[in-house]
């Protein structure tokens, strides 16, 4: 039973970090994440960095953008009555509605890949202790030229 447990407990702390990212709750945000996460965006950047650092990028990254992320189809494993393991199949859209491109300068993004993460518990409560978002396939679009 605590297996079933853990698992939901999982599964809801990923749909909180998709409705906080889509929401732009980035106190929230950061509250899912273990003091010592990483996160890594290999499309962006060469190696993990800190989680604190990963959502001032995000931040950036959706400004004047409406987003919606979703994950599909869980694999999660506890590896101990403490840590787990988890992969997500993931597909998000991205779309900036304002002369504001965020960080990524593009008009548009759609995407289908993997997030593969890492689980502890900390206080009673799961937290993400490292995040790695893998794509298989992502098509943008950059703003038209103004003139």
């Amino acid at each position: 039973m605590a297996t079933r447990a853990a698992i939901a407990d999982i599964r809801a702390l990923k749909a909180r970090y998709f409705r906080c990212v889509d929401e732009k709750d980035w106190t929230t945000l950061a509250t899912l994440f273990t003091s010592d996460a990483t996160m890594f965006f290999p499309e962006h950047q060469t190696a993990p960095v800190s989680a604190r650092e990963a959502i001032a990028f995000i931040a950036t990254a959706l400004t004047g953008g409406v987003s919606i992320h979703h994950g599909h189809m869980p694999e999660i494993a506890l590896t101990s009555s403490t840590t787990a393991t988890g992969i997500w199949g993931m597909e998000d859209r991205i779309h900036w509605t304002s002369s504001l491109s965020g960080g990524l300068g593009l008009e548009w993004l759609h995407g289908y890949g993997h997030y593969h993460e890492q689980y502890r518990l900390v206080a009673g409560a799961w937290r993400i202790s490292t995040l790695k978002l893998t794509r298989l396939w992502s098509r943008t679009m950059k703003p038209a030229r103004q003139t």
